[in-house]
């Protein structure tokens, strides 16, 4: 059975319908919902999510489908229609990035963004840096056909002749209600560029000064209510709050912040509250945050009360959108369906919580999806992107072995010394995708776990992108960045490898621009040996001694990157706030092969930067005798 959205970020509009709208004779008094959602990257499809449920008093593993345009579309319908029955103002606001993320976006190349997120009735959107990942054109078509604003206040296209023609890339736009005007300006990154590929004679000037002004702006036309949607991530918001008077509600995105206390479904607490309310530099007026995770999985509702044009009040949460297909979720990778019993203690679990709730895709945006854009990505999936070619390899020289731990084969290999030959190009893939848009990583450090198969040619003979999305890397992570000290990566490598052949044997960390040796015999805190880093790859030889102090950027996945499967040094060590990228891996990876392709190379074996000297006390645990011994060891 499917549950329509009910609860959860629609609690207090449901509430205000019972107490009544705004008084006519108390004009300085106005109350306003929000609805927000940011960085959706193309996030057609719904993904998964793993949660714990309070069943017969126990903490109960779950995983079920969450998110995905049509749940989200659902639940901003439903947002807006509640509002509407309860005569109150209402908002639905995108905090930028719908571009990037899915193979959606990699095949269509953002076509079908326009068409869905229209059907979703929302008011405005900022301009995210994804947006420009494939130039001006893209964008500049995205803005010609959605029925919504895109806003970027301190993007000056006047000296780019085709942006300009652009009559819905806006600094700022008014709503009215009953008399009461909203203002509503967006703010993209500053430092834009860095990052994404906007066309050469587009600017982007300072956030801070661009927000008062535009503020200022507003203020002289009679507007004291204002609403800043951004893509410039939390930390960012927080300086705007902190330095600009005037904002009064900041929906943001690019951080990808998940904002709110998700502790009673086992999945922590974020340490910026939602709706958190932040004093401006004049000591009187306040700002407002909010902000709702990534990829379409939750939608934010926040509502706003304000007095004499300033805020009051700011009270709402994030709600996360899953179906009921629930799964055990074990710490292998078996999934059950649940019986009958659990079922149903966990829907009713969920019934009684107020940031997560079983939520009804929306037909109509099913339909479109599956006749008029699914059949596109099952078509590239059969797409030959490459060749494989492993030349030391005398039995398989069309597969890249793949190996958790090295000596323990999975299906085929043991590599002893060196580890995984797959592992090392998806790592490689990872350097090369962040890379191409300007983010310096300086290496790539991943998990074993996250490479789920040998990268192999087909029957079609060669490898295909159906291939990597279905069996190499099938848990779609998204790319992040963390920075770590050299000092600190020699810890997480050691820590790593520890835990993977004690705990969990995908923790193996797999990796690029990396080379060292692990010595199992030498006593712990010294067992990386020779930690080098190569800026070209192993292969290009130009490696030096890592520098304990530098801080250097590593490229990963956002699920390790929390801290996940032993690798919690990724987060209490991290010396600046995780990025995330809005890139999926084995999109990155399909990018990667046919980058080769189109150069007339092949996917080759490159070296693993791994010397792996096996601990006495695991030495019983490896193969005898070692698979395919011939093969690069």
């Amino acid at each position: 059975m499917k549950m329509n959205f009910v609860k959860g970020v629609l609690a207090t509009a449901v509430l205000t319908a019972l107490v009544g709208c705004n008084s006519d004779d108390d004009v300085n008094k106005f109350d306003l919902t929000i609805a927000h959602v940011n960085d959706t990257h193309s996030s057609f499809d719904a993904g998964s999510l793993d949660f714990t449920a309070q069943v017969d008093a126990n903490d109960f593993a779950v995983r079920a489908s969450v998110g995905g345009y049509p749940r989200m579309a659902t639940a901003l319908k439903a947002a807006r229609e509640a509002a509407n029955d309860a005569n109150k103002p209402f908002l639905a606001l995108h905090g930028g990035d719908a571009f990037q993320g899915s193979l959606y976006f990699n095949v269509l190349k953002g076509e079908g963004n326009a068409e869905l997120l229209s059907e979703m009735n929302i008011d405005a959107m900022a301009i995210g840096n994804h947006e420009f990942d494939l130039g001006n054109d893209p964008l500049i078509n995205f803005a010609e056909n959605v029925n919504f604003p895109l806003l970027a206040a301190n993007m000056d296209t006047s000296n780019d002749a085709d942006m300009d023609a652009v009559d819905n890339i806006l600094p700022y736009t008014i709503k009215e209600f009953d008399g009461n005007q909203v203002g509503i300006f967006g703010l993209v990154l500053e430092d834009l560029e860095s990052i994404s590929s906007p066309g050469a004679d587009l600017s982007f000037s300072g956030e801070v000064a661009t927000a008062q002004d535009t503020v200022d702006t507003l203020h002289a036309m009679g507007i004291d209510k204002i609403i800043m949607v951004s893509h410039i991530g939390l930390d960012r918001d927080i300086r705007i709050a902190e330095q600009v008077n005037g904002v009064d509600v900041i929906v943001g995105g690019h951080s990808h912040t998940l904002l709110g206390d998700f502790q009673n479904i086992g999945r922590g607490e974020s340490s910026t509250s939602y709706a958190e309310i932040f004093t401006n530099p004049n000591g009187s007026t306040r700002t407002c945050i909010v902000q709702a995770g990534d990829l379409a999985q939750a939608v934010g509702q926040v509502d706003v009360s304000f007095e004499d044009g300033n805020i009051v009040s700011c009270m709402g949460n994030n709600t996360l959108l899953i179906d009921n297909d629930f799964k055990h979720k074990y710490d292998g990778e078996n999934r059950e369906a649940l019986n009958d019993a659990d079922q149903q203690a966990t829907e009713a679990f969920v019934a009684e919580q107020n940031n997560i709730a079983i939520t009804a895709e929306d037909a109509a945006l099913r339909s479109t999806i599956d006749t008029d854009y699914k059949p596109l990505i099952e078509e590239f999936e059969g797409k030959v992107i490459g060749e494989v070619l492993d030349a030391n390899d005398p039995v398989d020289t069309t597969m890249l072995d793949h190996v958790r731990i090295p000596g323990l084969s999975r299906g085929g290999a043991s590599l002893p010394g060196t580890g995984s030959e797959a592992g090392a190009q998806v790592a490689a893939s990872m350097v090369w995708k962040l890379n191409q848009h300007g983010y310096g990583v300086d290496m790539a450090i991943t998990n074993t776990g996250g490479v789920r198969d040998h990268i192999k040619e087909v029957e079609t003979g060669g490898l295909t992108a159906g291939y990597v999305i279905g069996s190499l890397l099938y848990f779609n992570n998204e790319l992040a960045i963390v920075s770590l000290k050299g000092a600190d990566i020699v810890d997480l490598l050691e820590d790593t490898i520890n835990y993977a052949m004690t705990d969990s044997s995908g923790a193996f960390p797999t990796f690029a621009n990396l080379s060292f040796t692990f010595n199992g015999k030498a006593v712990a805190g010294e067992q990386i040996e020779q930690l080098q880093v190569c800026p070209n790859g192993v292969d290009a030889g130009n490696c030096a001694d890592i520098e304990l102090e530098k801080v250097y950027k590593i490229a990963t996945n956002a699920y390790i990157a929390g801290g996940k499967d032993g690798y919690d040094i990724f987060e209490s060590r991290k010396q600046s706030e995780t990025v995330k990228s809005g890139f999926i891996d084995n999109e990155s990876m399909i990018e990667y092969v046919e980058s080769l392709t189109a150069e007339g190379k092949k996917l080759e074996e490159i070296a693993t930067g791994l010397n792996f000297i096996v601990p006495d006390s695991y030495a019983d645990k490896l193969d005898v005798p070692v698979l395919k011994a011939e093969d690069n060891q």
